[in-house]
C-alpha cells in the first residue's frame, strides 16, 4: 500500500468513527426532556430575541432560557388549570408592543409564554406558586429531563439548572511534599 492510500484509509476510518457518534438523539441538542429535544439553536435564537426586548441592561442567559424552553409545557398545563395560563398571541404581543417589526422565533414565543404563565401563578399568591413549581419539577424530573453540561445540570431538589462544575483540575486535600535539597 502506497502511503497516499494507507493515509486515505486511515482519513477514511477516522472520519466514519466521527461520523457514527453524530446520529444520537442528543446530538446538538442543549437538553431533551419526555421525548421533545431542545436544540441549541433554539436556545440562541431564543436568547437573542428575549435579549432585544429587554436590552442590553437587562442580561437575559441561556440557562434560564432553556429552563423555560425545558419546562413550557408543564408550566402551562399547570398555569392553564388555575386560570393563569398565557397563549402564545399574548406572547407575541409582548414583543409587537416593544416594536411592531420584531418577528420573535417560536422559541422566544415560548419563552415569554412560560415566563407570563410563571407571572401570572405569582399573582395568586406564594403558596400557589410554590405548589405550581413543585408541580412542574417533579414533572421534569418524572420526564428525565437531560442537559447538556454546556448549560449546567438539573437540580430536581431545587427545580433549577445549575451551573456545571467541570472538575476538570485534580485537587488535593494536602499539598504534596517537596523533595529537600
Amino acid at each position: 500500500m502506497t502511503r497516499s492510500v494507507l493515509r486515505t484509509v486511515v482519513v477514511t476510518g477516522v472520519a466514519a468513527l466521527v461520523l457514527a457518534g453524530c446520529g444520537t438523539p442528543e446530538a446538538g441538542a442543549a437538553a431533551t426532556v419526555g421525548g421533545r429535544r431542545i436544540s441549541v439553536a433554539d436556545v440562541q435564537s431564543a436568547t437573542s430575541d428575549v435579549q432585544t426586548l429587554y436590552g442590553q441592561n437587562q442580561p437575559v442567559s441561556q440557562r434560564a432560557v432553556l429552563y423555560l424552553l425545558a419546562a413550557a409545557p408543564y408550566i402551562q398545563e399547570v398555569a392553564t388549570r388555575r386560570g393563569a395560563g398565557t397563549s402564545p398571541d399574548e406572547a407575541r404581543r409582548i414583543f409587537t408592543q416593544k416594536d411592531p417589526k420584531l418577528t420573535p422565533s417560536d422559541a422566544a414565543v415560548t419563552v415569554l409564554q412560560a415566563n407570563g404563565s410563571l407571572g401570572k401563578l405569582d399573582q395568586l399568591g406564594p403558596t400557589a406558586t410554590q405548589e405550581a413549581l413543585s408541580e412542574v419539577t417533579k414533572e421534569l424530573a418524572h420526564d428525565h429531563l437531560t442537559v447538556s453540561p454546556r448549560y449546567g445540570t438539573f437540580d430536581p431538589q431545587r427545580g433549577t439548572l445549575l451551573p456545571d462544575q467541570p472538575n476538570w483540575l485534580p485537587t488535593t486535600a494536602t499539598p504534596s511534599p517537596t523533595p529537600s535539597q
